[in-house]
């Protein structure tokens, strides 16, 4: 396992290590939410700008009113949506005691008040997915997961997972989602008319500035790459946070290498060949290799995280394959 991180990082840059006790972790987490906080600033201004672009100051407080009640909606539960889009199976500490004995220990390091429920998703690809929040945590972690990766790996993508939960990423993503979606709305509309009214404002000699029109039409894309943007930091916030869960930056290394060894990454294979370079800026998590480079330079204090052989808890299971559209949410969601 060693061998694979040492390996990772053959060729990434050289940094100066990091020792993460408490109060790096603070620095560092203050840091991370300030970048978030600008970003979701930034989507906020830009959906205001859209609606005001679009009709003026009524506009404007259309676009705050509509933005308010998009983050009083509540989401759909974790549980839930495991169920129902991927046709997860709820996992059951009797079932499966020693992931709940890593599961719990890890959730008492984090702070939460419950401990997450585990969902198993009926699927040979390597993945974890968080949901609810701290108050209703839910985990679903595949089969391929289990059955391919080592205790001391899955410790690791168990405390990732749970970090997002102590972090409140799931909500904090979902205001970016609210915000994107509310100005590419209003973009989309505000480009139609425009298409339908630009020739008569142009003859009547009250057409809008070719700023005005140029913002109008980008806005949409700018939320969607700063919703991006937000999330590839998030997931490095959840990295470090992993670290000071279970003391093993490389256990959650190892993990990410197997991961892209076993799956690959087809949005760094497409832009090494094509070399479009600035199609990262569509991704939603960083690469493998700058993640690794961050993990290489952490130093822990904290004790490691007991992650000893895990049952195998589909011994007992009868795992239903779902309809189709689980079959399919399963094949190209994860």
């Amino acid at each position: 396992m060693h061998h694979c991180f040492n390996a990772a990082l053959a060729a990434a840059p050289i940094q100066k290590p990091l020792w993460l006790d408490r109060a790096a972790l603070r620095r560092h987490q203050q840091l991370n939410r300030l970048q978030s906080v600008l970003l979701l600033v930034g989507l906020g201004l830009l959906a205001a700008m859209t609606g005001s672009l679009l009709a003026g100051l009524d506009g404007m407080l259309l676009a705050a009113g509509a933005s308010l009640l998009l983050l009083l909606l509540e989401p759909i539960a974790g549980d839930t949506a495991f169920r129902h889009v991927f046709g997860a199976v709820p996992l059951h500490p009797a079932q499966a005691p020693e992931l709940y004995a890593l599961t719990q220990e890890v959730a008492r390091r984090a702070g939460l008040p419950r401990v997450p429920m585990l969902h198993l998703i009926p699927s040979s690809q390597i993945q974890a997915m968080a949901g609810g929040g701290r108050k209703s945590p839910v985990i679903a972690l595949t089969i391929g997961l289990l059955t391919t990766l080592p205790p001391r790996e899955v410790a690791g993508v168990l405390a990732h997972e749970i970090a997002h939960l102590r972090h409140g990423d799931l909500r904090v993503l979902r205001l970016a989602a609210a915000a994107a979606t509310l100005t590419r709305g209003m973009g989309l509309i505000g480009t139609m008319l425009l298409m339908l009214w630009l020739p008569a404002l142009v003859a009547a000699g009250a057409a809008p500035s070719p700023l005005a029109i140029l913002l109008l039409v980008a806005a949409p894309t700018v939320g969607d790459l700063l919703t991006l943007s937000l999330s590839r930091r998030r997931e490095f916030l959840a990295d470090a946070g992993a670290v000071e869960l279970t003391g093993d930056p490389a256990g959650l290394a190892a993990a990410l290498v197997r991961l892209e060894r076993l799956q690959g990454d087809d949005w760094e294979r497409l832009a090494t060949r094509s070399g479009a370079w600035w199609l990262r800026w569509l991704r939603t998590h960083p690469t493998v290799r700058e993640r690794v480079a961050r993990l290489a330079c952490i130093v822990t204090t904290a004790p490691p995280v007991k992650s000893s052989v895990l049952d195998a808890v589909m011994r007992d299971m009868v795992m239903p394959r779902g309809h189709a559209g689980q079959r399919f949410a399963r094949r190209w969601m994860l």
